[in-house]
């Protein structure tokens, strides 16, 4: 008797031994256990757990632990909604499961947020419901309060109660239920339940969003306002005199009287805030000055605001200590003159990109509003080109880029001196049409110009060019430029490409330098020729082939 007792406890410590010695912990930060026997390996959590548990979420019955997904249960956690791994706890009455993490850190058992309900709230997992606070039922884990039959997800329980998205100019509210009426979403233009909580803006009686739109990453910017006092920083650049009648920050000793039609021709005046041409009101104009115009919508855009893309207060600067002076708009990356937003650490956006609010509305998509997309590398429907900072309309996939929907969209050219072109936004893909300055083929799904009594069609590169946001001169020191008009009989020779150029501008550079190499100072020259507007950044970046120079 005493032998077979020795023989069986040998028999233990054997066995014993070949499993601690086969179940080692090695130096590993994610699978710090390995089975050299079944070569597998396990996280310490899942290494150290134990085949059942009582657990404070399922108080019915007890979890075993498991190591594969049964077919017969979900491939999720019951609480947390991650897939199911290798080790897991499952109730088989039930068909109840949680993973690792939730056993180790489960859910409270019950909450008391006075924000979200008066009363304390119970955790009763595995239940179908509508949560009261966003009005959707994805999440089958509310929390409960039996007296009030009141139903809530985890994670609406802290949801912020003041906050500004960028959908809209107001600060929106949260409110437990709206008014009896038919709602609609003011992000994703879906049906509000009216009975559970949503946003809503006290100021625009007609404006909800769902909890859920309200707070997406990209529409809200992650910062609660309750308590934070709501200041208004956007002043206005002008002050009305009397009717038809302003005096502006950037012209301030004089007045400018509004006018509703120009007499321009195709050598049309400039507004001073945009650089683009005013053929056509409304606009303002110096009662004193001939040359000093700006277009109505340029004249009130606001002397300070929070730009859309930076979310950093901005101040406008006018052009009349930098007249000539070129300046690199940090959102498009295009150079430009003209009035420009400037931060202060002098992050400069120019007078377009600057004045972009969201939402943002444009007659080429009347149905929804358009809003600033980060994702990049989208194609523009105008113009075809890809771009980084483009507006956007995911409902209908839409997409503009910052530039196109500043295009003017009454314009005159020389090839059409007595009527107005007027911007077409894309026509039947079937239909064929030709440009008629360089006469080739126009695509009729993307934007061009039309003369709709003439019935011809113009290429907006054709029309406009690519220097629409440089004035007459501009100073790029050691580089001076001066933006031609290509008007003669016989069209300009560039000097790079050797080719006649169609655009309706050129440059004519005179690179003017002097420099010095260590002690050495090297005589003063200059150039002077004619280029193309496409090779203007390249002009522009000249002076960084010299680095190894020092200039004077």
């Amino acid at each position: 008797m005493v032998a077979v007792l020795v023989k069986t406890t040998m028999v233990m410590v054997i066995v014993v031994f070949v499993l601690e010695s086969s179940f080692t912990k090695i130096l590993d930060d994610r699978f710090p256990f390995v089975c050299n026997l079944c070569d597998l390996s396990f996280h310490q959590d899942c290494a150290e757990s134990i085949s059942e548990i009582n657990y404070s979420c399922h108080p019915q019955h007890p979890l075993k632990r498991f190591t594969r997904v049964p077919n017969r249960t979900g491939e999720n956690c019951c609480l947390c909604g991650n897939k199911l791994h290798n080790v897991f706890y499952h109730c088989s009455v039930c068909n109840f499961s949680v993973d690792i993490n939730c056993v180790k850190n489960p859910p409270p058992f019950s909450l008391l947020q006075p924000k979200a309900h008066e009363h304390p709230i119970i955790l009763m997992p595995q239940r179908s419901f509508v949560c009261n606070a966003c009005g959707m039922d994805d999440d089958p884990n509310p929390y409960v309060c039996p007296q009030c039959n009141f139903m809530i997800h985890r994670n609406c329980v802290d949801k912020p109660q003041v906050i500004k998205i960028n959908h809209h100019d107001h600060r929106i509210y949260y409110n437990h239920y709206l008014d009896s009426d038919d709602w609609e979403c003011g992000v994703c233009q879906k049906e509000i339940k009216w009975t559970c909580g949503a946003y809503s803006c006290p100021k625009c009686q007609d404006f909800a969003v769902h909890l859920r739109c309200a707070t997406k990453f990209g529409i809200w910017d992650g910062i609660e306002l309750e308590g934070i006092s709501e200041t208004n920083i956007e002043l206005k650049s002008y002050e009305v005199v009397e009717e038809g009648l302003i005096k502006h920050s950037s012209h301030q000793n004089h007045v400018l009287k509004l006018n509703e039609e120009s007499d321009a021709d195709v050598e049309a005046i400039v507004c001073e805030a945009c650089v683009y041409p005013v053929f056509c009101g409304p606009f303002y104009s110096c009662t004193e000055c001939d040359n000093y115009i700006l277009h109505q919508k340029c004249a009130h855009l606001p002397k300070k605001k929070i730009d859309s893309f930076y979310k950093m207060d901005i101040t406008l600067f006018p052009c009349d200590k930098m007249e000539t002076i070129l300046g690199l708009c940090e959102v498009c990356q295009h150079f430009f003159q003209g009035f420009r937003y400037i931060t202060k650490d002098d992050i400069t956006l120019d007078m377009r990109c600057g004045s972009i609010s969201e939402p943002f509305f444009h007659e080429s998509h009347p149905h929804h509003p358009l809003y600033i997309d980060f994702t990049g590398n989208k194609t523009c429907k105008a113009c075809g080109d890809e771009a980084t900072f483009i507006l956007s309309c995911q409902e209908c996939g839409y997409f503009l880029d910052i530039k196109c929907p500043f295009l003017p969209n009454k314009v005159k050219h020389k090839y059409d001196k007595n009527h107005f072109l007027f911007l077409c936004y894309g026509k039947n893909p079937s239909d064929q049409y030709l440009c008629e300055i360089c006469e080739e083929e126009l695509n009729s799904e993307k934007w061009f110009y039309r003369c709709d009594e003439c019935c011809i069609t113009f290429h907006i590169k054709c029309t406009l060019g690519d220097l629409i946001s440089l004035k007459q001169i501009v100073d790029a020191e050691p580089i001076k430029l001066e933006v031609i008009r290509n008007i003669h009989m016989t069209r300009l020779v560039c000097a790079v490409c050797h080719s006649r150029c169609h655009f309706p501008y050129m440059l004519n550079i005179n690179y003017f330098i002097s420099y010095i190499r260590g002690d050495e100072k090297i005589n003063v020259f200059s150039k002077y020729f004619i280029i193309k507007s496409r090779y203007f950044r390249e002009c522009i970046l000249l002076p960084n082939n010299l680095s190894h120079l020092q200039f004077v």
